[in-house]
């Protein structure tokens, strides 16, 4: 059934014949039938699963054995590829066209036209194309090309030429059209990319002169292989806030007392008359078309995050001392996460919280364990400069986070969500914690030969070190693994050099602007002798026929980002990643010794110092795509223009805002050596 399938590699099968390094996928885009758990009550009670009809990917599916099925889930496929592919996805739009919606509550359908292209309405739910998040590819034609439409009925294939140079890592692809995004990616549209390499550094007169694959050092299983040196298991986690609702006659969404939502179960009536049950859905409602992805209506809601389609999933084989790679992505839209591992208590305990549903459950006290110290390797798909060991990771919409994890003793871990201040939420709410899904660990073999080290991190270390022993030659050996020893330095796998001040050559600011019913972008003033301190400047919504910023070919800037309003934003640009600079606090009630007038008393919090508690700690140096901005708070980034020209945008990735208009087009485009820019000939010749 969907939704409950463990979600592994699949491989689809394109109607058009790859050749050569190409990968193909063949995706329908259409409704999905599937159940998903509602941890509100027993596992199996009558109301344990909620019917569900959603929007989603599916096609002929070849599962790692070479044996086709039809997979339907609620997630869609993994992708896998390697520098030099070329990846063609090919998306048949099956939806039904608006005049044949069926409105909620009604017995009309969607025939008429948006007023504008900010404002939520029906015709734009089953419009849709792809993004593919984070890769360094082209934003143009048949590329990255989010500017496009994929009416129903109509199909079109997308060309990703991967460049031999791209780095590995851990990416995810999503719809993109301007106005259907959130309502998509809420349904589940969503699944991960992960590009792996085989790339070993190289080194010449004592320099790291390419970089090369961590992926080389971190070794996976192979089946009946008898290993001598370290493997590293790997589970993709894709995190999803699945916004179904069920609704009445009138098209109102279902509430209980509390203000939850509801969907019946199967019954009868008053007059004893079998009664079907209620199908979750996400369809626009009758006086607000985003009324189930509003600014709160996930923390209304009472829904729960879903890890691969799957609500209070449960993994099975990691052992004690084995080092995982755990890939996490957070392809939801209306949450924040703080992931703890915390063992349980009680093993049954906690594999009943999930069984009987929440009910009384005391998270802290059944997930009651230390937090495990993991080790951060990569942030949003690009390897670190050094392991970042940490008891905690952040993820807010947009976010990957790859991890090295290694489980001390025998037991149940629970992947918690740990409470989160109304501060560092996207909602500005607090959240209250919740068991996300559970880790059952077996000791194999003797336990006299686990570990030595109950050190996670020293024990990680030592086994990277025989990892690189065993996979690299010679002095990028040595190198490595002096690397290794010295701060957990990862250098070698680095593809982007740091970005020094000289190298910069211009300057661009972002400040988001949340004051409904206004979502916009504009940028960031600054008067400190004037006693005015930072402020927006041309705050203004998204319109597609406006180019916002034309940055030039080669070069690189250096980027100003906030928020303004109750609120943060988690700021993406598409095509080129950015450096983090500093992340700087200039502004709290509860510090009087950081003055907003005055920048020298601003503290940064974005290096891994003892005290910082702040969930940018261990981001200064770091390589994104997407940063989370809250009020009083100033990101300093830095960015090159590298290799591709054209057209994309750059938005708030809390994505209801940007298809309500917090959201810009932004060009890449070839210098005329004149102080401007080329302008295709087409755009010179416009009226002629």
């Amino acid at each position: 059934m969907a939704g409950h399938a463990d979600h592994g590699t699949a491989a689809l099968s394109a109607q058009n014949a790859c050749v050569g390094g190409d990968v193909c996928y063949d995706l329908r885009v259409g409704y999905v039938d599937g159940r998903i758990r509602n941890p509100a009550f027993p596992k199996d009670s009558p109301q344990g699963y909620d019917n569900v009809r959603l929007r989603g990917y599916f096609g002929d599916v070849e599962d790692s054995q070479g044996r086709q099925t039809e997979q339907i889930e609620l997630v869609a496929p993994q992708v896998e590829l390697a520098p030099g592919n070329i990846f063609r996805l090919t998306l048949h739009n099956e939806l039904p066209p608006a005049e044949e919606m069926v409105l909620p509550g009604t017995t009309e359908t969607c025939d008429t036209t948006p007023e504008d292209h900010n404002t939520p309405h029906c015709a734009n739910f089953n419009l849709t194309n792809m993004h593919t998040h984070g890769l360094w590819v082209t934003p143009v034609g048949n590329g990255d090309n989010v500017l496009l439409t994929i009416n129903p009925g109509i199909s079109f294939t997308y060309e990703y030429p991967i460049p031999p140079d791209h780095p590995a890592g851990t990416f995810w692809y999503h719809s993109h059209r301007h106005g259907s995004t959130a309502p998509q990616v809420a349904s589940g549209m969503a699944g991960a990319i992960i590009i792996r390499g085989d790339r070993a550094p190289v080194l010449a007169d004592d320099q790291w002169v390419a970089p090369g694959d961590v992926d080389v050092i971190l070794p996976r299983p192979v089946e009946g292989e008898e290993a001598d040196a370290p493997r590293f298991p790997e589970r993709v986690m894709l995190f999803q806030q699945i916004a179904y609702a069920c609704r009445d006659e009138a098209g109102a969404i279902k509430t209980n007392e509390d203000g939850t939502w509801r969907c019946d179960a199967a019954g009868t009536d008053d007059q004893g008359q079998e009664v079907a049950a209620d199908i979750g859905t996400l369809e626009p409602g009758p006086t607000n078309a985003f009324d189930q992805i509003t600014f709160n209506s996930w923390p209304v809601s009472g829904r729960h995050t879903a890890i691969n389609g799957i609500v209070g999933k449960t993994f099975s084989g990691s052992t004690v001392g084995t080092v995982e790679r755990w890939r996490l992505i957070h392809a939801g839209v209306r949450q924040t996460i703080r992931l703890h591992i915390r063992k349980a208590a009680d093993a049954e305990v906690a594999s009943e919280a999930l069984e009987e549903g929440e009910g009384e459950i005391d998270v802290a006290q059944v997930c009651s364990g230390e937090p495990v110290e993991v080790m951060g390797l990569a942030t949003d798909g690009l390897t670190r400069t050094a392991l970042d060991p940490r008891t905690e990771t952040w993820l807010q919409p947009g976010y990957r986070e790859d991890l090295l994890v290694t489980f001390p003793e025998a037991g149940t871990y629970c992947i918690l969500n740990a409470p989160v201040d109304s501060a560092d939420s996207i909602n500005a709410l607090e959240n209250e914690p919740a068991i996300l899904g559970l880790v059952n660990v077996e000791t194999v073999g003797d336990p006299a030969e686990e570990p030595a080290s109950t050190d996670p991190s020293q024990h990680i270390l030592s086994q990277l070190v025989a990892s690189a022993t065993a996979a690299l030659e010679g002095d990028v050996a040595d190198r490595v693994i002096a690397d290794l020893q010295d701060g957990m330095k990862l250098v070698a796998f680095n593809k982007h050099p740091p970005i020094t001040r000289d190298q910069i050559n211009g300057r661009q600011s972002v400040a988001f602007n949340f004051a409904p019913p206004d979502f916009a972008i504009g940028e960031i003033g600054q008067d400190f002798l004037g006693g005015t301190g930072l402020f927006q400047v041309g705050a203004k919504e998204y319109d597609g026929a406006v180019l916002d910023r034309i940055l030039p070919l080669g070069g690189t800037e250096e980027w100003l980002l906030t928020s303004f309003g109750p609120a943060g934003h988690p700021f993406h640009i598409h095509v080129n990643p950015f450096e983090v600079i500093e992340i700087l606090k200039y502004s709290d009630p509860n510090d009087p010794s950081i003055n907003p007038l005055d920048p020298s008393t601003w503290v940064d919090v974005s290096g891994r110092t003892d005290g910082n508690t702040e969930q940018y700690a261990g981001l200064k140096g770091s390589w994104k795509d997407t940063l989370f901005v809250p009020p009083n708070h100033v990101a300093r980034v830095r960015m090159r223009y590298e290799r591709y020209i054209g057209d994309f945008v750059l938005h708030c990735h809390i994505l209801d805002h940007e298809d309500v208009g917090m959201m810009q087009n932004v060009r890449i485009a070839l210098p005329n050596g004149k102080g401007g820019f080329d302008m295709p000939m087409t755009e010179q010749h416009v009226g002629h």
